[in-house]
């Protein structure tokens, strides 16, 4: 093989295993969903189990559609740099979509519910929050009046 041979056939290796990477969305959705609530306990079900069931719950719920493709390759892309530490052009945005799905996520279990700070308490998974179809909350209802 020729020297010129194999570079161009690493480059190709490496352009598709990046493209497998950045292509897997929801490989990329629990890995953020993993690394944004390490920090919190779950009730009954490991992590994985619940993000799964978020997943499909996402899915038949179609939240995934506000993604579009561009989208998609965009997070995927910024994930992969951002994990290795390198911050590219338009890493707020990558911020911004980061943040809505782990906030869909979070909606999603009682943590704003039960006003728990998420270090104290177990939090529970509740269904895929959609404010079209769920109860309006009263965020008083907490308060203690003494």
């Amino acid at each position: 093989m020729k020297r010129r041979s194999f570079i161009g056939l690493s480059i190709a290796a490496g352009g598709a295993l990046l493209a497998w990477y950045v292509l897997d969305f929801k490989r990329i959705v629990t890995s953020i969903l993993r690394k944004d609530t390490e920090n919190f306990s779950f009730a009954g079900k490991d992590i994985e189990d619940i993000v799964e069931t978020f997943l499909m719950d996402a899915d038949k719920e179609q939240f995934w559609n506000i993604f579009s493709t561009s989208k998609r390759i965009f997070i995927g892309v910024q994930h992969f740099f951002h994990g290795i530490g390198i911050q590219l052009p338009y890493h707020r945005k990558y911020l911004q979509y980061r943040s809505a799905i782990t906030g869909q996520f979070l909606f999603s279990t009682d943590l704003f519910l039960n006003a728990s700070d998420g270090e104290n308490k177990t939090l529970h998974y509740r269904g895929f929050f959609n404010p079209y179809k769920n109860a309006c909350g009263n965020p008083f209802s907490n308060l203690r009046i003494a």
